[in-house]
């Protein structure tokens, strides 16, 4: 049996005008929010930390990475959320690196390539986890790669129709458990571990 934890990065100003870009660091807010959710990985006592190379992901398993120095760690750029990289065969006029300068279309070209990452990237951690006989590990990442990921889980898998189900809290969690001829969905989308700190949100989120 294996828990495969799905962790979103902490807070991020999105908030015009700010770009949204593979860059975004973590808000000050966002550093406090990743503490806390490390302080909550003390109950699950991981064994590998996979990570998505863009760096608001990357800050915050650096306070998982702190609070347990010796914990494998692996960057995965199949968990890194939708970029200009996914555009590079997009038909028509080239987009700008800022993903909210976007039209509706771009969108749905750019899901389509981070779905099709995603289910290569979570083959990678379950030969992983087979390899090393590991049984609780996380991902840190994003929340689009997250989505895509519990679709992939649970075969709802449609290319014609690419679009996220719902939108993940800062620092949220997530749990996936498999087992050799089943396979559950634990939890969704908790992350009380924030809760103290939600006072603190600017009201955009």
């Amino acid at each position: 049996m294996a828990d495969i934890y799905l962790f979103r990065h902490a807070h991020v100003d999105y908030a015009p005008p700010n770009r949204i870009t593979e860059h975004n660091p973590l808000t000050p807010l966002g550093h406090r929010m990743a503490e806390q959710l490390a302080e909550r990985c003390d109950a699950w006592d991981l064994q590998y930390l996979f990570v998505s190379p863009m760096l608001r992901a990357q800050q915050t398993a650096d306070a998982i990475s702190e609070r347990f120095p010796d914990l494998p760690r692996e960057v995965l750029p199949e968990f890194a959320e939708s970029s200009i990289d996914d555009m590079v065969d997009f038909r028509g006029t080239p987009p700008s690196d800022d993903m909210r300068e976007w039209t509706a279309e771009r969108y749905a070209h750019a899901n389509v390539r981070l779905l099709e990452r995603v289910m290569v990237g979570f083959e990678k951690v379950q030969g992983t986890i087979a390899a090393h006989g590991l049984e609780r590990v996380a991902i840190v990442c994003h929340g689009g790669p997250i989505n895509f990921l519990l679709r992939y889980f649970l075969g709802a898998v449609d290319l014609d129709a690419v679009r996220t189900w719902f939108y993940l809290d800062w620092a949220t969690t997530c749990c996936l458990r498999i087992e050799e001829e089943r396979r559950w969905v634990l939890w969704v989308n908790d992350a009380r571990h924030i809760d103290n700190l939600r006072h603190l949100l600017p009201e955009e989120g």
